[in-house]
């Protein structure tokens, strides 16, 4: 029997996110639906619509690469997919080709491999002064407050050339806007200021670099740059570039940090490991990643009936893939459920794949390793101050994290 011959009511689906999707412990009802079916049909987002929840490798991948998928569809549906957020069409996240290809194509050198490589020392230093700052201060002390939320936003803004003085209000704003526990209003009122602080921005710079100031940062090379094919970036595609930017390189990657540091430490002998062998630290960020990854892709929406294998999604219909079971299928690998920093890495889904695979990924995992490398050297004895399954998760879009992640030494 296939898949969609399963489905007989739309009202008797089960509703996504599981109560234990975004535990810190594995999924079981995730890794239940995998066992028997690569993907089943579930109840998402505030309208609880009727979608595709892809939870194997192949399939999920498969429709990430596809460009019968639709981002800029799922911004249709109201109530929207998103929860509290406030989607932005001019947003390279919900960008479909030949836009998207264009607009990425813009600031993709700002995050290539030679150029975060190029950073890595300022960002180490960056991550070890955040962990000394913590290290003088009282214990227990907030992990995530003090290093997994300051470091990603503190690299982002001197990445994109954000004034050092307007970071913490910038920081404030961005945690509301793309978490789910926060209302409409809250969220509106975020993006309104952040809108308004970015305006503010452009035309500041542009006024500098007109006057002769040299283009030195990202967000100056934006405001500067010119497309051979389309030309400049207009003021609405730069600003949202400029925030999808800073809020996808800030909020995500603090909850990476966070969901990472609180793994590592549950079992105390993984912690000891890396302690112990420094040289662990390449494999160990990537099964980090694979074990603990971003939770889902963004919705999809297909554009004309795609046969996936096993089931096929038809046009119209919308498709999610949580990370947090595609990247444990066993047919890929050996006890997924086990978190084994020597395993060698297997190409993962963690940071997407296809047209909107994540364009900081590069940088996300040398942030990622230089904060493990800064605490094993200057906090070896680090523990949590609770138990994991006792803190209190939510999930920031698109990620499923612990409000506080409590931490002594």
């Amino acid at each position: 029997m296939s898949v969609t011959e399963t489905v007989t009511q739309d009202q008797d689906l089960p509703f996504f996110p599981f109560p234990d999707t975004f535990s810190p412990l594995p999924s079981g009802t995730l890794a239940e639906i995998a066992r028997r079916a690569p993907a089943i049909r579930v109840r998402f987002g505030p309208g609880q619509l009727p979608v595709w929840l892809i939870v194997r490798h192949a399939p999920a991948r498969a429709m990430l690469g596809d460009h019968r998928f639709s981002r800029t569809r799922t911004l249709d549906f109201r109530p929207p997919l998103t929860g509290a957020q406030i989607p932005d069409r001019t947003s390279l996240l919900w960008l479909d080709p030949p836009d998207h290809t264009r607009i990425r194509r813009l600031v993709s050198t700002g995050f290539a491999h030679r150029r975060i490589e190029h950073l890595r020392p300022w960002i180490a230093e960056t991550a070890r002064r955040h962990v000394a700052t913590m290290l003088a201060g009282p214990a227990p002390a907030d992990f995530r407050k003090h290093v997994a939320a300051a470091v990603p936003v503190e690299v982002i803004c001197h990445l994109l050339g954000v004034p050092e003085i307007d970071q913490d209000k910038v920081r404030t704003w961005a945690e509301t806007l793309f978490r789910f526990s926060v209302d409409r209003e809250a969220a509106a009122a975020g993006q309104k200021a952040l809108h308004a602080y970015m305006d503010t921005l452009v035309r500041e710079r542009q006024a500098q670099l007109a006057a002769g100031e040299t283009a030195t940062k990202l967000f100056d090379v934006l405001i500067t740059t010119h497309d051979s094919d389309d030309g400049r970036l207009s003021e609405d595609e730069l600003r949202s570039l400029a925030l999808t930017l800073l809020i996808g390189g800030f909020e995500t990657t603090a909850g990476v940090l966070t969901n990472a540091v609180g793994t590592l430490l549950a079992e105390r002998s993984h912690w000891a490991s890396l302690v112990a062998d420094p040289e662990l630290m390449p494999t160990a960020v990537e099964e980090l990643l694979r074990y603990h990854p971003l939770s889902m892709t963004f919705p999809r929406v297909a554009t004309e009936d795609v046969d996936l294998g096993d089931f096929v999604v038809r046009t119209g219909e919308v498709a999610i893939a949580p990370f947090a079971a595609t990247n444990r299928d066993p047919a890929l690998y050996d006890d997924p459920d086990r978190l084994d920093l020597t395993r060698p890495p297997v190409a993962n889904l963690a940071f997407g794949h296809g047209p909107h695979h994540c364009i900081g990924a590069h940088l996300a995992r040398v942030e990622l390793a230089e904060v493990l490398r800064a605490l094993i050297d200057l906090m070896p004895t680090l523990r949590l101050a609770v138990p994991l399954a006792d803190l209190r998760y939510e999930l920031a879009a698109p990620i499923g994290r612990p409000e506080k992640l409590p931490v002594v030494w």
